[in-house]
């Protein structure tokens, strides 16, 4: 059979699905595909997919990812654990809240995924059935020697999926109160918490104590205040709820704190 093939390069007549004889005329079509016509007549591919990476059903043997949003600049794919993924790929990992490191509960579908109020909001179905909802807050890329408050967020220098926020290691120490006796060393923290506490340097006369009026604190580290008390009876102690709180104001005689940043 001779080769009939004919490079289209111009359209005059444009598609003729009628039968002609002699053939199809080379200057008509009898349909186009994946292509378009200009407003000269001339005929153009239309540009197809082009693949730039290549998701494996099953990253690393058993833990494949699941889902693709483009969000932020880069495509976004999601997995239970830490998996490797190609470069230009940005993994984030959400997991069941009854996820253990013995019980790996992996996604089974990524229902949605969008951005929402500027993170990812996304809703997955686990392998157990349930379906859970996240919303993705990212953070600044660690830094050292920084000094990080709480509820901060960052991400590490390596991206591993994760994104972490700084919580309070420690119990917190008795709430400000009026009138309450104080000596050196005491450590107290303002009723409402802003990330520092305050340790006593330094105390006057026979019976200091914390003055009537919460003094407004200071939030570098180093600084000191000066509280005025006036004296009167002791008022139990109350502890600084997390994260913020206005627990228990009051008390009087001139003590000097020093605040410290706690991490």
């Amino acid at each position: 059979m001779a080769d009939t093939n004919v490079a289209l390069t111009t359209s005059k007549g444009g598609i003729n699905r009628q039968r002609t004889k002699g053939g199809a005329l080379e200057d008509s079509l009898y349909d186009l595909v994946n292509g378009y016509i200009t407003r000269s007549k001339t005929i153009k591919v239309r540009p197809g997919s082009v693949r730039t990476h290549d998701l494996a059903d099953d990253t690393e043997g058993d833990s494949p990812t699941k889902g693709l949003v483009a969000y932020n600049g880069a495509l976004n794919v999601f997995c239970h654990t830490d998996v490797e993924v190609p470069s230009g790929i940005v993994l984030n990992i959400i997991t069941h809240p009854d996820q253990t490191p013995d019980n790996p509960i992996p996604i089974q579908e990524i229902n949605f995924a969008a951005p929402f109020m500027g993170y990812l909001y996304v809703a997955a179905t686990f392998t157990n059935g349930e379906c859970q909802h996240f919303w993705l807050q990212g953070g600044d890329e660690w830094e050292a020697e920084t000094v990080y408050k709480l509820g901060d967020i960052v991400v590490p220098s390596v991206p591993n999926g994760l994104a972490f926020q700084a919580q309070r290691l420690t119990d917190p120490n008795p709430a400000w109160a009026a009138n309450v006796s104080r000596a050196l060393s005491d450590v107290i923290e303002p009723t409402e918490y802003n990330d520092f506490y305050y340790t006593v340097v330094e105390t006057q006369g026979d019976n200091p104590r914390s003055g009537s009026t919460e003094p407004v604190w200071p939030t570098e580290d180093g600084a000191q205040v000066f509280e005025d008390a006036d004296g009167a009876a002791d008022t139990p102690p109350s502890f600084t709820e997390m994260p913020d709180t206005s627990v228990v104001p009051s008390p009087g005689i001139a003590d000097r704190f020093r605040n410290i940043f706690r991490r």
